[in-house]
């Protein structure tokens, strides 16, 4: 049998992203299982906004990562209660990179992730966050996809 440890749970705090949420509990309860909660603040900030900024970069990437950091915690706290054990972490970078390197780093055994259910077009130009992790994971990946999503 498949033993899973350790579940990393991804959010990107939308309504999508809450629906993995009870699949996650769900098999983490049931193999006895850590839940690793994860956001990936991107590290990106426009190139406009960039030249004209008055702070360093540095410093406005620090305040975002610090108010993910609160937002992990309050998202935790509302979705995730009596979860005994529970750790919340925030990484910083492209999501995709980031989720892969956390699952490695935690020594995930599984990772939970949802996905918008984005049209053909949105999807050809942006991608999919989702489908990237399942490409580079280093474990097996469970999708919950948008009811109704083709």
């Amino acid at each position: 049998m498949y033993d899973i440890k350790t579940i990393l749970l991804t959010t990107d705090f939308s309504d999508t992203a809450a629906r993995a949420v009870e699949p996650a509990v769900a098999l983490a309860r049931r193999f006895g299982a850590r839940l690793v909660l994860t956001f990936v603040e991107e590290d990106r900030l426009p190139p406009l906004v960039v030249e004209y900024m008055a702070v360093g970069v540095e410093d406005v990437l620090s305040q975002q990562v610090d108010r993910a950091r609160a937002r992990l915690e309050e998202y935790a706290a509302a979705h995730l209660a009596g979860i005994e054990d529970l750790e919340l972490v925030i990484g910083v970078g492209t999501p995709h990179v980031e989720i892969v390197r956390l699952a490695e780093d935690k020594q995930a055994d599984l990772i939970v992730i949802a996905t918008h259910g984005r049209g053909f077009i949105s999807h050809a130009i942006l991608g999919s966050t989702a489908e990237r992790v399942l490409r580079r994971a280093p474990c097996p990946v469970l999708v919950i996809r948008e009811p109704g999503e083709d």
